[in-house]
């Protein structure tokens, strides 16, 4: 009998963990590191600080040029790159969100190590790599918006490609005998 209670404990434990692995709560930044004519620098030292919290973590670009610095909590971030014989390039509000990567390329001119190029400008927010959808609301949107209710569910319906199945709110039809409510993102239903 104790056999039959552990088999449905180890079970019920068993479905949970798909669900449990799709929450994301980091996001990342990625980018390639080249000299003016093109060439790849390997090895140069990638600084990201986060604005907000004033914390630094530090990378190396590999062989290729490229560097990732995944786990990164939301915020507004700062990439400075440093490599010998070249100027210090500094990227200012670099925005990371849920479970998306920013890309920041960086092309680096020869010149003194004393000297540094800062660049003001934003980072774009489309994601052309991937194909997923993530939205982050700061606290001043879910003061301000006009939810009913006040229930943070209803927040994800304004996530571009999610709606609410069926949208009128009546109960059962011959496709919904049950008359309950599925949440679909993108045609795919989540209920």
């Amino acid at each position: 009998m104790l056999t039959k209670y552990l088999l449905a404990a180890a079970l019920v434990f068993g479905l949970c963990l798909p669900t449990a692995s799709g929450q994301a709560v980091y996001g990342s930044i990625v980018g390639t590191v080249l000299d003016s004519s093109g060439a790849a620098i390997a090895g140069a030292k990638i600084t990201i600080r986060n604005m907000e919290r004033d914390t630094t973590s530090e990378t190396t670009t590999n062989e290729s040029g490229n560097y990732t610095q995944r786990y990164l909590i939301v915020g507004r971030y700062q990439v400075r790159v440093e490599a010998p014989g070249f100027q210090a390039y500094v990227q200012d509000n670099v925005s990371v969100s849920v479970d998306a990567e920013a890309r920041v390329d960086m092309k680096l001119q020869v010149g003194e190590v004393t000297q540094t190029l800062e660049v003001q400008s934003e980072v774009p927010m489309l994601k052309t790599e991937r194909s997923d959808v993530a939205t982050t609301y700061n606290v001043k949107a879910v003061e301000e918006l006009p939810i009913l209710s006040r229930r943070f569910t209803n927040f994800q319906l304004l996530t571009p490609g999610v709606s609410l199945w069926p949208v009128s709110l009546t109960a059962a039809q011959p496709e919904n005998p049950q008359g309950s409510y599925r949440l679909l993102v993108n045609g795919q239903s989540f209920a």
